[in-house]
């Protein structure tokens, strides 16, 4: 895959004889070799080389090459022939059982992201993704997500002084920036504020999922957030809508009525709070999908006897 103007394309790698079968296991990312861009290639790379990284709900990397005298950046990683969950989503209508493997492993993703530990217990340095959006997760053939485009993640090291954190900048798309980033006024002395913004962003996808679910009755056509406005939206027009008019993407009455649903915008709402502190942790999040487990299977039992509970607990530890 390559990215011109935003866009990522699919490629196979020239002069391969046995293109189709790589491409098929295999995904090819070629950088423009501009000066910005690399930078961001740098990061990526030294982002996915550690091996700490590793997980299935994020994008397995296989290596990088830098081919300078064709001027050429490129990353090598696994291949998802179905996209990337925007286009995934705009071309198809997901049920409850979909919602809930997607939503479930973007938040494990992003859990994983943030984590100062492996799940075997060894200590890792937690990562910012500081750029997530539908168009950089990738749904995998069993309708799983893993998140990619790691071009402006931050290592969250401790070692880190509030200078080296003030030069990172205002970075990410804007429709899908936090009230605090707009604003550029992150809290530089806390490390957790790049999770809590980062928590903002992947509540917006998880909207972006609702929107597009059976299980809310009649579904319309795809729209990302806050669709009210320009197809790019500006800082400046984001501003508008987040902070001065304290706007969010509309749930509807009806999307209620399902209980999954209804649980999975309640995290939703804590999750795109104004007050960073005030949100869920991506790892509360994902418990709450685990918790959803049972839920998920009676919907699938349309036989059985058995009646979906008024009320299943939730996790509130954040």
């Amino acid at each position: 895959m390559f990215r011109i103007g935003g866009k990522t394309w699919t490629i196979c790698m020239p002069k391969q004889s046995n293109c189709r079968s790589r491409s098929e296991r295999q995904g090819f990312e070629k950088w423009p070799f501009f000066p910005a861009v690399r930078v961001l290639w740098k990061n990526e790379k030294e982002i996915f080389s550690d091996a700490d990284l590793r997980h299935e709900n994020v994008l397995h990397f296989l290596t990088a090459e830098d081919r300078k005298v064709q001027r050429q950046c490129w990353l090598i990683t696994a291949y998802h022939p179905r996209g990337n969950l925007q286009e995934f989503l705009i071309h198809h209508i997901i049920s409850w059982h979909d919602l809930w493997l997607l939503g479930g492993s973007l938040a494990c993703g992003v859990a994983h992201l943030h984590s100062d530990h492996t799940p075997c217990g060894r200590y890792k340095v937690p990562i910012a993704h500081r750029d997530i959006k539908s168009s950089n997760i990738l749904v995998k053939s069993d309708l799983t997500c893993c998140l990619c485009d790691f071009g402006l993640a931050l290592r969250l090291d401790n070692a880190l002084s509030v200078d080296e954190l003030a030069n990172s900048g205002q970075v990410g798309t804007a429709r899908y920036m936090a009230p605090e980033v707009l604003e550029s006024r992150i809290n530089l002395e806390n490390i957790e504020s790049f999770k809590q913004a980062d928590v903002y962003s992947m509540a917006l996808v998880l909207w972006e999922m609702i929107s597009r679910c059976n299980a809310i009755g009649e579904v319309k056509e795809y729209e990302p957030p806050f669709g009210n406005l320009r197809e790019h939206p500006c800082v400046e027009s984001m501003k508008d809508s987040v902070l001065r008019d304290k706007g969010r993407p509309e749930i509807l009455d009806s999307w209620i009525n399902h209980p999954g649903i209804q649980m999975v915008c309640a995290s939703i709402d804590e999750c795109w709070d104004h007050d960073p502190e005030a949100r869920l942790t991506a790892q509360c999040v994902a418990e709450r999908f685990d918790d959803m487990e049972y839920l998920n299977k009676l919907s699938d039992r349309s036989d059985s006897e058995e009646k979906i509970p008024d009320e299943i607990l939730m996790v509130d530890e954040k």
